[in-house]
């Protein structure tokens, strides 16, 4: 029996997606696919309210509970049981229904008990809860259901529900196999949210990449299977059944059915913290945890890139030149001056021969010479010092003209 919780089973839109499993998986029509008998809501008594549904008795064990004991899993058993579930998906996408959650925990190794195949292995699919019809009615969910992070495929997790079919549950089944060939997850997040991002954003890796030691036809059969883009995958379930035939011809042409052990007690299981061992629970995302997860990758786009601070460095050097070049002692001063034009032609004759003497580069040393200023000399003196030449960046000045701009 399975029984939603009371408090779930009153809000109704819970109780419809959780009755209408029973619906669905007996859409199904297969052996592989488990039996519903029954729905009903407890009508009176403390547990009123509550959903349930009765499925039909299963002996053996989940394939969860296979991968935690020992011995491990090989190739072409998983490739064996990978087919029973492809037969049972091929039956469900003709009807219109993807699983959309499948997972170790939903795939059940069933014992057979009885008559000539007892003690061999019917694969049995288990839990539709999630599963989606394809023939556009509406389905009412609580939040919005994705399934179970590490299985999901990228459109899956991303949320594009338009997206969903048939391939989205070959991708979950490949997830499986990579999962039990390496031991790892497709990708590792710290919490569920960013788990469901990588998972829509990242491609997954090569299972040669993780898991040196895989066969290859084992590595191409998931390889195909877990492609980022749907059109890349196998098309169908039928066509991917058809290559993991082909691949099992290629390692074992004559291995043995599966059994399961029922004389000898299963060895004990290994730590829960071991990669194999951890249970993922499905999971609810809701409209606000997409968002949040939107909002930070667009905010990891608006991350700057390093730059080189040369080109920064050189335009200050440049600018530094071009400041020394328009701005030397001879420039200042002649702005001064320009800005302050002088009372007298003495004055004036004294300042432009302190600019003189500051150029000592371009005069002589008679220039340099000291000289009567010129309001002292008699007026009638034949002996007058010759006028200077004037030199690069120079002009000769007359008595009573105003100071002119030298050049540079």
């Amino acid at each position: 029996m399975k029984i939603l919780h009371r408090e779930l089973s009153r809000r109704s839109d819970v109780r419809e997606r959780f009755l209408r499993e029973g619906y669905v998986a007996n859409r199904v029509d297969h052996p592989g696919a488990v039996k519903v008998l029954d729905d009903d809501v407890v009508a009176d008594g403390p547990d009123a309210g509550t959903a349930y549904l009765v499925m039909e008795l299963l002996e053996g064990e989940s394939l969860q509970d296979r991968l935690e004991r020992e011995p491990p899993l090989g190739e072409v058993e998983f490739l064996r049981m990978a087919q029973c579930v492809l037969e049972v998906l091929e039956a469900a996408h003709s009807r219109g229904v993807v699983h959309r959650d499948l997972k170790p925990e939903n795939i059940f190794l069933a014992r057979a008990e009885t008559g000539a195949s007892a003690g061999t292995v019917q694969v049995k699919v288990l839990d539709f809860g999630l599963a989606r019809l394809l023939q556009g009615e509406a389905i009412t969910t609580y939040g919005l259901a994705l399934g179970t992070p590490s299985f999901m495929s990228p459109e899956q997790a991303a949320g594009r529900i338009d997206e969903i079919d048939g391939r989205t549950d070959l991708f979950a089944l490949a997830a499986t196999g990579f999962r039990v060939r390496s031991s790892q997850r497709i990708h590792e997040g710290d919490n569920p949210v960013e788990l469901v991002g990588k998972m829509a954003k990242i491609p997954a890796p090569h299972l040669g990449t993780v898991a040196p030691d895989v066969s290859a036809p084992f590595a191409r059969v998931i390889d195909r299977a877990l492609q980022f883009r749907r059109e890349d995958r196998y098309e169908s379930a039928a066509a991917m059944r058809e290559d993991i035939r082909l691949a099992i011809d290629e390692l074992e042409k004559d291995a043995p059915p599966m059994r399961i052990a029922v004389s000898a007690p299963p060895l004990p299981r290994p730590p829960r913290g071991s990669p194999v061992a951890r249970h993922e629970a499905t999971m609810d995302v809701s409209d606000g945890d997409l968002e949040t997860l939107r909002s930070a990758d667009e905010e990891s786009i608006r991350i700057p890139r390093n730059r080189s601070p040369l080109p920064w460095i050189a335009l200050v050097v440049l600018a530094g030149f071009g400041v020394k070049l328009g701005f030397d002692r001879g420039t200042w001063h002649r702005w001064v001056e320009q800005l302050s034009p002088p009372p007298s032609v003495s004055v004036a004759s004294a300042s432009a021969e302190a600019v003189d003497a500051s150029h000592d580069a371009f005069v002589s040393d008679a220039a340099l010479a000291p000289k009567p200023p010129a309001a002292s000399a008699p007026a009638s003196s034949t002996h007058r010092s010759p006028p200077p030449k004037p030199g690069p960046g120079k002009v000769h000045k007359g008595p009573g003209k105003p100071l002119t701009p030298l050049h540079q």
